[in-house]
Formats: structure tokens, sequence, C-alpha cells
């Protein structure tokens, strides 16, 4: 008898008569098999080309959304100093009030959707999830609307110079008719890649992305909007990816998890609450940590704040690529569960996490071995450059603990235990680093080594603890959990389909 099925055995004993009630193994065979690319047996070697064939689709769309702002900032700086600190204020300002919060929200869907759709009978449940999915976010965005709208005067609470705070303002009220389909098309995204359409965003990326830079140039300059124009260009921008999204779902491939707008998405709501919450404070825990060491950053002198943008915009750079790994984990591991496919679920996960090593290890050599002369990339002053190239170091080091941190949150998230990383993340950031590094760079006069050294320290407890988490993880039994809850969920939605007629689509 094999160590992994004595292992099921043994932990038969600890599982409710509920979950034993369903028939489920490791090699229990797919419901709706035609629908998944999901087989009964896998290996490392199988786990580490269709991640690396379905990850790199995801980095390609991460880099070109990032190119958005970059748009901005590069046609902006044009207008003067004012003009282009005024976009750098407002796109920081947008991460923490809106972008987190809405990608922390749609990561409930990795969750639902990616189990949903090897688990249910009937796979329009995908689509209601996502239904239920805008809903929320519809309500979310009216607080963030109202947040945007008075953001010159918040601004100015903190004690912003108060020309920047007028333009940053004038900025986000511009861009908040976009908020809306760039919020969409998160969600959007993530109910094709749950069905293993990864690329269908890229596509539409791809058109959008260089467009944006035209319009951009266009609507600040040939069209003499000034400042105004480049978030009107934008929103614009926001706007047509979401509508080339849903163009390649109705006329290519992604409509088969859609049956048509549904009144079964107004119900059972708490599902979905209670794993957006979490992604929300993992994101937000994350997102916002580094922007106040951004903040921090601003009370070290001119020359500190200018060094900290470039390494905040190579660090943006570098984890587009084990974030791209961590969305293709969390699906490749949310269909196996779903499936009740638990040793490939664990097999996944770890073929992943090596696959994060591998690529963090070339980004720290990467920055290792170009460290005296990326500075040059965006700044000609010889200071900015020496501090840049001093704490790149620091950066390179954290590079496998970052990948590490990003793959194993996605691996949780197809596990469904969100809570479980976002009670890791506020530790790590809160709790230990920020005040660590806070005492570093103030107390003992480390500048921004102080500050990267408690981002380094708040990636390694991250990255520490996922791991610690998922080396404790029984995969058989967690794939039992996801089978029940996927069989509650298809058993309501049968029921109430049958009941309440479909809208039209």
């Amino acid at each position: 008898m094999s160590k992994r099925v004595y292992q099921q055995q043994q932990d038969d004993s600890s599982i409710p008569s509920s979950l034993m009630s369903l028939t489920c193994t490791e090699s229990t065979p797919l419901i709706g098999k035609q629908h998944g690319n999901l087989e009964d047996h896998t290996t490392l070697r199988k786990e580490f080309k269709w991640l690396l064939f379905n990850s790199l689709p995801i980095i390609g769309t991460y880099l070109l959304q990032n190119s958005f702002q970059l748009a901005s900032i590069f046609t902006l700086g044009h207008l003067g100093p004012v003009e282009l600190g005024a976009s750098a204020l407002a796109s920081m300002f947008v991460n923490v009030s809106a972008w987190s919060i809405a990608y922390g929200t749609t990561t409930a869907l990795d969750t639902l959707c990616s189990q949903s759709w090897t688990a249910a009978r009937d796979k329009t449940v995908i689509g209601v999830h996502l239904q239920r999915a805008y809903l929320v976010l519809a309500l979310l965005y009216i607080p963030i609307a109202c947040v945007w709208l008075n953001a010159t005067s918040i601004m100015l609470k903190f004690n912003q110079d108060p020309q920047l705070a007028e333009f940053a303002g004038l900025f986000l009220r511009y861009l908040l008719p976009g908020a809306p389909a760039y919020i969409a098309f998160e969600a959007t995204k993530r109910y094709l890649q749950a069905q293993g359409i990864m690329h269908a965003s890229t596509y539409s990326m791809i058109v959008t992305a260089p467009l944006n830079f035209v319009l951009n140039y266009m609507f600040v300059y040939k069209l003499g909007l000034g400042f105004i124009g480049a978030p009107l260009a934008t929103s614009f921008s926001y706007w047509l990816m979401f509508a080339l999204l849903l163009a390649y779902i109705k006329f290519v491939q992604g409509s088969e998890g859609w049956g048509g707008w549904s009144r079964e998405c107004l119900t059972d709501w708490w599902p979905f609450i209670k794993l957006a919450s979490s992604g929300i404070v993992i994101i937000c825990a994350e997102w916002t940590a580094f922007e106040v060491s951004s903040l921090a950053a601003s009370y070290l002198g001119t020359t500190d704040l200018a060094a900290q943008s470039i390494l905040l915009t190579l660090s943006s750079a570098t984890y587009c690529i084990p974030m791209g790994i961590a969305v293709a984990a969390t699906n490749r591991v949310g269909n196996a569960l779903g499936a009740c496919f638990s040793y490939k679920a664990r097999v996944a996960s770890h073929t992943a996490l090596i696959f994060a090593i591998a690529f963090g290890l070339i980004n720290s050599a990467f920055f290792l071995v170009s460290r005296t002369r990326l500075g040059y990339l965006f700044s000609s002053d010889p200071d900015v450059v020496s501090t840049v190239a001093r704490v790149l170091p620091l950066c390179a080091i954290f590079q496998v603990t970052d990948g590490i941190a990003s793959v194993g949150g996605g691996i949780i998230r197809g596990l469904g235990r969100q809570s479980v990383a976002a009670w890791i993340n506020l530790v790590a950031y809160y709790v230990v680093a920020l005040p660590f590094g806070f005492y570093l760079t103030f107390e003992l006069n480390w500048a921004l080594m102080g500050l990267w050294t408690g981002l380094s320290v708040a990636l390694l407890l991250v990255a520490a603890g996922e791991v610690s988490f998922l080396y404790s993880v029984n995969w058989y039994k967690e794939a039992k959990k996801a089978r029940l809850r996927c069989k509650m969920v298809d058993d309501k939605f049968a029921d109430t389909t049958n009941q309440r007629p479909h809208l039209d689509a």
C-alpha cells in the first residue's frame, strides 16, 4: 500500500460524514470532463510545462496594464514638473484607494470559479459568480467615487503641496468614468482564467496598450486638452479593453460559463463576501505597506525619494512574473480540487513554488549584475544612481521571497483559505516589518536601506508563513471540502434555475 493511500485512509477518520458521502479519490474522473484539461495523474514535468505555457500570457497582461500608468507619466512629464508629480501622486492614490480593493475583491472568483468549473454539473454557475462580483464591485464603486471626488481635500490634510493636490484631484475626477471598466475587466479576466483561458486578456491588452499611448498624446497635445487629456484617454482605453474582452467571450471563447443574467446572483452573497474580504486585506496590506514606505522616503530628501521611485518601478516590473505564476497556479489548484484530484493539486502547488524560486533567482541575478547601470534608465543624477545601486542588492535578495510569497498566496486562494494569508500579511507587515523598518530608517539613520530592509523582512515572514501552512495542508481533505462546497452551490443553483427564469443575456 502506497504511503499516499495509507495517509488518505488515516485522514478519513477526521472527515465529517457529509464529506465522506462524496466519493472522491486522487483519480476521481472529472464531472463534465470535456470541459477540463486535467488528467488523473501528473508529474512535476507536466505541471511545469502547463505553468510555463499558461503563466506567460498572464505576465504579459500585467506588464501591459502597468503601461497605462507609464503612458500618462511620459505624456504629462513634458508639460512640466507639477503635472508629472501630480500624475505620479494620483497613480499612488488610485492604487491604494481603488485598484487594491478591486483586485482583492475579485480574488474571491479565483476560488469560486476555478473550483466550480470542474465540479459543477452546470458550468454556467461560474457566470452567476461573476454576476455577484459585478454587483459587489458596483457597490464598492460608490465609496471609491466619493473618495476620488474629494481627493484634493484629503491630500491637503496630509500636507501635500496645494498645487500638486489640486492637479492630482483633477486627474482623478477625469479618470473616474473609466474606473468601472477597469474593475469589471479584472473580474471578467478571472472568469476566463478559471476556464483555462489565460490569453484572452493579453489579446485585449495588445490592442489597447499601444493605442493608449497614442490616445494620451493626441488628447493632451493634438486636441489641446492639456493635463486632463491623459486621464480622459486612459478612461477611454479602460472601456476599450473591457469591450474587447467581452467581444472575445461572445465571438471566440468563454461563453460556455455564461448562461445569461440570472436573479440567482442576488442571493447567497456571504461566501463571496467572506472570501473577498480576506482578499482585500491581503492585497491592501501589501500594497499600502509599499506606498507608506514611499511616503516615508519623502521625508529623507529629494535624492532618496527619486531613488525610491526607481526602486519601486523596477520591483513592480519584476513582480509581474511571480504574479502571473500565482494566477496560473491558483486556477490549476482550484480546478484540481474541484475535480477532487488531491494529488494533482499538491504536485501543482509544489511545481509552482519551484517555478517561483527559479524566476526569483533570475531576477536577483539581473539586479545584481546591472545594479550600477539600471539607475541611468530613469535619472542622470549621479547621487540618485548611486543610491539605487546601493539598495538594489537588497532588492535582489528579496526577489526569491517575493516570488514565494506571491505564488504561495495564489495557491492558498486556490484552496479557498484566504483568511490564513490575510493574517500572515497583517502580522508580517504591520506588527513586525514596518515598525522595524521605520526604526532602522529614522532612529539608526539607515535611510532607504532601512525601509527596504523592513520590506525584505516582511516578504521573508510572509513566504515562511505561507510555506509552513502549505506544508501542513491535508490535500485529500481539502479536495473533499472543495467538492462539498461546490456540490452545495451546484445543487442549489440547479433547483433555483428550474424555478427562476433567466433574463435576456
